[in-house]
C-alpha cells in the first residue's frame, strides 16, 4: 500500500509549475451542474464531496492562474486592457472569499458541489478573458 505525504508549502510554490487540467475540470463541473436533488441516479454523499473537493482544489490553481496572468498585464495599456485586469481581480477576489468557506456544508453536500462547479466555471471564463487581453509579442 502506498501513502502520501504532507508537504510543508507555506508559499505556495510546489505546484506553480502543473499545468491546469481544464478539460476534465470542464467536464466535472458540468457533470456536477447536471445532478439534481432527488435523481434517481444521483451519486452518494460521499462522491459529492469528493467531487467538491476536487473542484475547491482546481479552484484554487485557478485562482492563482488568474491572478498571476492579470499582474502580467501591461499596467500602461488601453482602457480595455485596466477593465479587464480590473474584473480578473474582482473575481479573484470573490473566488479566495468563496473558498475561503469549507466545501462541504453538512447536510447540503449537493448545494455546496454546485456553487463549487459554478465557482470554477466564473474562473475560466475571467481567465478567458484575461488571456485575450494579453499583448501579442512579436517574434
Amino acid at each position: 500500500m502506498t501513502y502520501g505525504s504532507t508537504v510543508h508549502d507555506p508559499a505556495g510554490r510546489w505546484d506553480t509549475d502543473i499545468p491546469l487540467d481544464r478539460e476534465r475540470n470542464e467536464q466535472l463541473a458540468a457533470v456536477v451542474l447536471s445532478w439534481r436533488q432527488g435523481d434517481d441516479d444521483l451519486p452518494i454523499q460521499a462522491d459529492i464531496e469528493q467531487a467538491t473537493f476536487q473542484l475547491t482544489g482546481y479552484a484554487n490553481l485557478l485562482v492563482r492562474e488568474l491572478q498571476a496572468k492579470a499582474a502580467a498585464l501591461p499596467r500602461n495599456g488601453q482602457a480595455s486592457v485596466v477593465a479587464v485586469r480590473t474584473l480578473a481581480h474582482i473575481a479573484a477576489g470573490e473566488a479566495v472569499r468563496r473558498l475561503s468557506v469549507p466545501p462541504v456544508h453538512g447536510r447540503q453536500p449537493l448545494r455546496a458541489a454546485h456553487s463549487r462547479a459554478r465557482l470554477v466555471d466564473a474562473l475560466h471564463a475571467a481567465l478567458d478573458r484575461t488571456l485575450a487581453a494579453m499583448p501579442v509579442v512579436g517574434h
